[in-house]
């Protein structure tokens, strides 16, 4: 008698997350939508990277949720200080949407340089704030390819 392979269930762009890590701010309270950093933080130049960084994590925050609606995709926005808080979440995005086994490793060490967008338990941004519509691309593939 054969088998019967698991029936798959094919997942939808609403089961989606978007996790982005961005910079440490080492303050307090959300900068990247607000803009609101701490007055000591909007006068020293050295800050002026992480706003920057923050800035361009805010637009992409926007920018999805401009695309998607409230309901659609779920973004979270942490720092790298929170990344263990996010985890299980993590650990669910990479079993649902069975990311390979290398990719996985890698991004549940968060072994990437931060600022990192992680789509579906993947890697999308490096070191880097990515393009809304590599996100995209990414979201509407793994909703495809599940």
């Amino acid at each position: 008698m054969r088998r019967r392979s698991p029936k798959r269930r094919r997942l939808t762009i609403s089961e989606s997350t978007v996790i982005i890590v961005r910079e440490s701010d080492t303050g307090s309270g959300c900068v990247c939508c607000s803009g609101g950093m701490g007055e000591h933080a909007k006068k020293e130049p050295s800050y002026r990277e992480i706003r920057e960084s923050a800035g361009e994590c805010g637009r992409l925050h926007r920018e999805i949720r401009e695309r998607y609606g409230e309901d659609e995709v779920e973004i979270i926005q942490i720092e790298p200080k929170d990344y263990v808080y996010v985890m299980p979440r993590v650990i669910k995005d990479i079993l649902k949407h069975r990311v390979p086994f290398v990719p996985s490793i890698r991004t549940l060490f968060l072994w990437y340089p931060v600022p990192a967008v992680i789509v579906n338990g993947k890697v999308v941004g490096k070191g880097k704030v990515p393009a809304a519509e590599e996100l995209y691309t990414e979201i509407e593939k793994s909703a495809g390819d599940s």
